[in-house]
């Protein structure tokens, strides 16, 4: 087999790094920066990219984006952006159609609260208009309670149902850069910029450290592009061209419950006392419950946020123990210093005396629009001439012909998984995952599926291990439980089943030093730590 994208061949690409002048190097490798490396090697731009912990490890670790998360930041919205990021969608509906899942959104109406506002309630049902072509549709509360047996009607008034979607940002992040390889892209996770390098005060590239040999190397680039998420400032600071333009965060909460202990059929929101917004989405074996705020102080504590759920559903009280997993996510906007209420934006390219293009991209489905912006700019300083074609390139895993086709498709694999020994259950987890890469991880399926037991794994995620060390450049257990499968947070029970086969299978396979394997395991042990003490 054809590796493409493998740590194991981690030492070439550094030499080669170190001997090429490349076009342009990119700082940060979750959407935005996978999306600009994308742009960039499509139009023929020779691209590297590194990431100081793994890829998809910070904004983009995001395993459920519902469509409608803006309606949290209400306020914000402005109907012009908004008809880019519909567009937007459409095309990363038909390029990554395996990344995009479509379920039911129910808002609840109740006495008082967010959605009694008629500007609130008129202006959600004109994104929704303008996204999918149709109006939401009226629910009455008995029709809720068929929708939704557990949910308590006692303030309820009716609902609305609205078509909605789901976004796997870390496997888009992945795939995106899976594409770019395939064309071209050096990309390495684990690189440290530790500091610019300057030509007639012009920069000129990047002193790199290997964090897992802790290796210093240099980086010779025409153009650096800093997308590196909440680091942003921290580069500019090295730069010296911080201004009154400023990255801030909005903090996104989650907890997974099972299923089986919150029986919710729909993604929905339900309110605070705080009039705060909470997201509820089925996803896999798991309810996962999101909270996001812009200030610490501003966080309701999971205890809180357990109350009002046992307020809301009147069967199954949850306690502490029913939260299987927490995790958060910062996302990053610009705001600008000098503007009253410090100006709220979602996306933002500023660009230094230097040379040095800092991108943010609060919100992923802009990905493609903010990167075709930068490398319109970078290709005019190099007089290249050579458009924005992204558009219509299908990403790694979405060659499936569309979302409508991807349904047959996913039925045709999932019938040839259960002929491998997977169960329906099992199939349809990878092909969600992987797509059209499903072929590959069936072809180790098959030929290493015995083997599977000699490692202590079940052939499935042995299969599934190999696929993400060969195709997906991990480096270590956390890497494929976190950033590439999601295990970690979604099924606590199989985490702490796996752990130690797959650090024991992966410390033999990349023949760690000492070093290497202390450090993977204390990243292992906090990882698992954070996530299951609530």
């Amino acid at each position: 087999m054809i590796r493409t994208f493998s740590n194991e061949d981690r030492d070439e690409t550094i030499d080669k790094m170190g001997e090429a002048t490349y076009d342009l190097l990119v700082v940060g490798g979750g959407v935005t920066g996978a999306g600009i490396a994308l742009d960039a090697c499509i139009r023929g731009l020779k691209t590297l990219l590194v990431d100081q912990q793994d890829f998809a490890s910070g904004a983009s670790k995001n395993w459920s984006n519902l469509f409608h998360a803006e309606i949290q930041h209400m306020h914000h919205l402005e109907m012009k952006m908004y008809n880019d990021l519909f567009k937007q969608r459409l095309i990363l509906k038909e390029n990554a159609p395996h990344l995009i899942k479509q379920t039911e959104l129910i808002l609840p109406t109740y006495k008082t609260g967010l959605f009694t506002k008629s500007f609130r309630s008129k202006l959600l049902d004109r994104l929704t208009e303008m996204a999918f072509k149709e109006k939401r549709k009226h629910i009455t509360k008995k029709e809720l309670a068929k929708l939704e047996p557990a949910l308590s009607l006692k303030h309820a008034k009716h609902a609305s149902l609205y078509k909605e979607f789901l976004i796997d940002e870390s496997r888009l992040a992945i795939d995106l850069l899976k594409e770019s390889v395939k064309r071209g892209l050096d990309a390495l996770n684990y690189m440290k910029v530790e500091s610019f390098l300057y030509e007639n005060d012009k920069i000129s590239g990047a002193l790199v450290v290997d964090q897992n040999k802790n290796e210093v190397h240099k980086v010779t680039a025409k153009h650096v592009v800093n997308a590196s998420g909440t680091m942003v400032d921290s580069l500019r600071v090295q730069d010296r061209s911080l201004t009154n333009i400023v990255i801030d965060s909005v903090e996104d909460y989650f907890f997974t419950v099972p299923r089986d202990r919150m029986p919710v059929h729909h993604a929905m929101y339900i309110e605070t006392e705080q009039h705060q917004l909470v997201s509820l989405v089925p996803y896999r074996q798991s309810i996962i419950v999101g909270h996001s705020v812009q200030k610490q102080n501003e966080r309701t504590s999971n205890k809180e946020l357990l109350d009002l759920l046992n307020r809301t559903f009147s069967e199954h009280p949850l306690e502490d123990d029913d939260i299987e997993a927490s995790w958060v996510v910062k996302r990053p906007y610009p705001i600008d210093k000098k503007k009253k209420h410090h100006e709220y934006k979602r996306q933002e390219w500023i660009e230094s005396p230097s040379g040095l293009l800092s991108v943010v991209c609060g919100q992923h489905t802009f990905y493609r629009s903010v990167a075709e912006q930068v490398v319109d700019r970078i290709c005019k300083q190099l007089h290249h001439k050579r458009n924005c074609q992204t558009d219509t390139v299908t990403i790694s895993g979405g060659y499936v012909g569309g979302l409508d086709d991807f349904l047959f498709y996913k039925k045709k694999r999932t019938e040839e998984g259960l002929q491998y020994g997977l169960t329906e259950y099992e199939a349809n987890q990878l092909i969600d995952r992987y797509g059209s890469n499903i072929g590959q991880l069936y072809v180790r399926l098959r030929t290493f599926g015995k083997q599977a037991k000699m490692f202590g794994l079940s052939p499935a995620i042995f299969a599934e291990l190999l696929y993400c060390i060969e195709e997906e450049s991990i480096l270590s257990p956390v890497d494929f439980l976190v950033q590439r499968t999601g295990y970690l947070y979604m099924d606590k029970a199989l985490t702490m089943t796996v752990k130690e086969p797959i650090f024991r299978y992966m410390r033999d396979r990349l023949n760690w030093t000492e070093e290497q394997e202390l450090r993977f395991r204390e990243k292992l042990e906090s990882e698992i730590t954070q996530a299951y003490e609530t």
